[in-house]
């Protein structure tokens, strides 16, 4: 017989990027409200700095950072 019981007391990493992206949002909304772009400039380039480090480091693939950004 499998044993189909599921740990629900670790987070999930979807929720972990969801609570992440909704922190990230409050704030960049609020940036946006009072006109600061370099803030929002900054917490835009946070946020895809820190969710892709989380998602790393639940697959075990720090190695693998930091990314290379293509030339745009």
């Amino acid at each position: 017989m499998v044993n189909r019981s599921v740990n629900n007391t670790a987070p999930r990493l979807i929720d972990d990027l969801n609570a992440l992206h909704a922190r990230y949002v409050a704030a960049i909304n609020a940036a946006v409200a009072t006109g600061d772009q370099d803030l929002v400039d900054e917490l835009a380039f946070g946020y895809d700095t820190e969710a892709t480090w989380m998602v790393a480091e639940r697959e075990g693939k720090t190695h693998l950072l930091p990314l290379k950004r293509r030339a745009a």
